[in-house]
């Protein structure tokens, strides 16, 4: 074989074993060690070799917004349970979520299920980003968390559901992903698959980090970043907790 074939069977080999390890979703370690406060990451669950894989929620500049990319019954439901649930441990967040299917009780400090409340939320959101960026004492210097001034971890689950026909949610929502990150107010977008270019928001998520989960077979196999999916090192998010 070529070099180059040579490495694509190595790369194959290597994913096909990975799966082997990861067919069984380890259980989620409590909510309130998941979140390490000295790097901004939040533990989502496992990757073949055991060690954990981490989401970033902030950094020195701000908010880290992130995307969440999945199709149906692949295991985004369950990611953002794990997620919510390490942020509501946190004095150094809060938590809020707008989805259609509703969000799991108690996970969130803010939560909205209508199109109605989806834009009340993001209204009070812009409106809080608005005052935070006037206030130069929130943003000179490297950015922390504190619980007077939490992260604001906006969670939009089913974004092009929430967005389709409704050009304010869009509007708002694309604010806050332009302008959000030195204010402390990070958008977390999930979608099935690709989010549409058809809906601007994909556009603004700059500093977004991309979470990938691939398949309804396996659901919770993911990858982070823009590598393919089927070279890309995987992980497995946590066990539903039931």
């Amino acid at each position: 074989m070529t070099t180059t074939a040579t490495e694509c069977y190595a790369e194959l080999t290597r994913d096909h074993e990975e799966r082997i390890r990861l067919a069984v979703p380890a259980p989620r370690p409590p909510a309130d060690r998941l979140l390490d406060p000295r790097t901004g990451t939040v533990a989502i669950g496992r990757y073949a070799d055991g060690t954990e894989a981490q989401a970033l929620l902030w950094d020195a500049d701000g908010a880290v917004h992130g995307r969440i990319a999945a199709d149906t019954g692949a295991g985004s439901s369950t990611l953002i349970d794990h997620l919510l649930a390490a942020e509501h441990t946190s004095p150094l967040i809060e938590s809020w979520a707008a989805a259609p299917y509703g969000i799991r009780p108690g996970l969130a400090d803010h939560t909205a299920s209508t199109r109605g409340e989806t834009l009340d939320l993001l209204r009070e959101a812009v409106a809080l980003l608005n005052q935070r960026l006037a206030d130069t004492d929130f943003t000179s210097g490297p950015y922390a968390p504190t619980p007077e001034r939490p992260l604001i971890s906006i969670t939009l689950a089913d974004w092009p559901r929430l967005a389709a026909g409704a050009p304010q949610i869009r509007h708002l929502a694309g604010e806050i992903a332009c302008a959000g990150r030195p204010a402390g107010i990070g958008l977390r977008a999930e979608g099935k698959g690709e989010l549409p270019t058809s809906i601007p928001l994909q556009a603004h998520l700059r500093h977004v980090q991309l979470i990938v989960l691939g398949t309804r077979h396996t659901p919770g196999l993911g990858v982070i970043g823009q590598a393919p999916f089927a070279f890309a090192q995987k992980f497995r998010t946590w066990a539903p907790q039931l």
